[in-house]
């Protein structure tokens, strides 16, 4: 066989790669040169043709394609869940982290006072603002019922 880092397999050579009667080291460089070298591909290609009568015959070609779709499948979705699983989430993506930004923006729009200028009416919040402030009417309310509830 030639020497892979000086010249490309010869045809002998992809015929005997195809039967499976190449050493691993030269098999590993003949198939990073068919993902690579689109003449190489051309080369192995006119070799498969020589070598079609002597492959078997798939008797289930469709059954084929499932098993290996199915053993291709598995390895991808596994390594998806163990990546998830290690990586948790990220600390942008937890509930908490929203609501803060929430609370925060809040209370720069209350301090702002852009809650002010979603009233329709002027004249009803200058009305409410005469009556006294909702902590107030609330403390009120909370005395004037503990003092029904003495006896």
């Amino acid at each position: 066989m030639s020497d892979h880092k000086e010249a490309r397999p010869t045809m002998e050579e992809w015929a005997a790669y195809i039967r499976g009667e190449v050493a691993s080291e030269q098999t590993d460089w003949m198939e990073s040169l068919l993902l690579e070298d689109e003449e190489a591909f051309s080369h192995y290609m006119q070799a498969m043709d020589m070598e079609a009568q002597g492959l078997p015959l798939l008797t289930d070609p469709e059954g084929f394609v499932e098993q290996v779709m199915h053993q291709v499948e598995i390895p991808e979705t596994t390594a998806k869940l163990s990546e998830l699983k290690d990586k948790g989430r990220r600390w942008y993506e937890h509930r908490l982290f929203h609501y803060a930004i929430a609370a925060c923006l809040t209370l720069i729009f209350l301090s702002a006072g852009w809650f002010d200028k979603l009233t329709p009416v002027q004249q009803q919040v200058d009305a409410h603002v005469s009556k006294g402030s909702y902590s107030d009417e609330l403390v009120k309310v909370t005395t004037g019922w503990l003092d029904r509830m003495k006896p």
